[in-house]
């Protein structure tokens, strides 16, 4: 039985493309795909036949919805000393930091789901393009791990206390306030990215006037954030998230919905439905992320990842998210006084 490969790679005159092909997994990124990702783009990084990188999706749900961590629980879970797990993390935030620091410019088609790791694979690129079916999340708090990826150096480098916000919640963006937290750069119709492609596939690029051509082409066509639905309460936000520890910003949430506030309370609800542990670690490395430069910001992600494998709490958050998928862990401890300050502390550890 010959199986078509979850990532295929394509050049066109001048043009780059990373075409993710891994639909039923909604492009779920394996450890192949992002070994084989990372080797390619170094390649062309210093390929003079190539000056544009476009990264786009097979599937129109999905443009990636993350990191494989189903296939990453259950190799640690048959082996906790495996040494994949390690291999995977460190290649991920490899692919992800070469992105970042990319010689060329790399262009992203988020269209349709884009969360963890494929945020991780979409925010370091030059030229982001949504469109009205992207749904923009980093949904690690959901399964008892940690938002990684490097996103405690994007994450606060949002307007006010939306990066917390987002860390802490897993909440889903969509549209305008993607653009507003500069988690992406242009919107457009999905119905046009057709013509976007054939834009790319019918010119010839060059290194020195791909950024500028492209920005030419689609600065008239694309929507700004102005003229976009945004949902976000940044206020709120603010003077929820503005605290030193979990507790606090639970505290402040009930505060306000003992007054009828709806948001405040379905907000409180939210972060209580988290793991403790997770909580805690996470507002912990966004504290932390505030003094790291990007690189010293992945460099942490894999060390705290790694910590995370020894915790039954990601193992008891993929089983109910990922495995079984009734969305009720049991997580251990469960409770926010449960989860010393030593204990924090032993993620960050090397």
């Amino acid at each position: 039985m010959i199986t078509e490969n979850e990532v295929l790679f394509e050049e066109h005159q001048g043009t780059g493309w990373v075409i993710l092909n891994r639909p039923k997994a909604l492009n779920a990124l394996s450890l192949q795909m992002v070994t084989d990702i990372y080797h390619q783009l170094k390649e062309w990084s210093t390929n003079d036949d190539v000056s544009l990188v476009c990264i786009k999706s097979q599937s129109e749900k999905a443009f990636c919805a993350g990191g494989d961590v189903r296939a990453i629980c259950e190799t640690a879970k048959m082996n906790p000393s495996s040494m994949i797990p390690k291999e995977y993390f460190a290649t991920e935030y490899k692919m992800d930091l070469l992105i970042h620091e990319y010689p060329k410019p790399v262009l992203a088609f988020m269209d349709g789901i884009v969360m963890g790791g494929g945020v991780g694979l979409s925010v370091g690129a030059q030229f982001r393009i949504i469109t009205e079916k992207t749904k923009w999340a980093m949904p690690e708090m959901n399964i008892g791990f940690f938002p990684d990826v490097g996103a405690n150096y994007f994450l606060n480098q949002m307007p006010g206390k939306i990066g917390i916000y987002l860390a802490l919640t897993s909440n889903v963006i969509k549209g305008g306030d993607i653009l507003y937290t500069n988690a992406a750069d242009y919107y457009m119709e999905s119905s046009k990215l057709c013509e976007l492609e054939n834009f790319i596939k019918n010119n010839v690029w060059k290194k020195e006037t791909a950024s500028e051509r492209l920005k030419q082409y689609l600065e008239p066509i694309c929507l700004k954030v102005d003229t976009l639905l945004r949902n976000l309460d940044e206020k709120k936000i603010n003077q929820h998230f503005k605290f030193e520890t979990v507790e606090q910003i639970i505290e402040s949430l009930e505060e306000s919905a003992s007054t009828g506030d709806e948001w405040a309370e379905k907000t409180r609800n939210t972060l209580l439905s988290k793991s403790p542990t997770s909580l805690k670690v996470t507002l912990e490395l966004m504290r932390r992320g505030k003094e790291k430069t990007l690189k010293e910001s992945f460099e942490m992600d894999v060390h705290v990842a790694l910590n995370f494998l020894h915790t039954p709490d990601f193992f008891e958050g993929v089983r109910a998210v990922l495995v079984d998928k009734d969305h009720s862990p049991k997580w251990q401890p469960d409770s926010l006084d449960g989860v010393s300050e030593t204990y924090i502390q032993e993620f960050f550890t090397v």
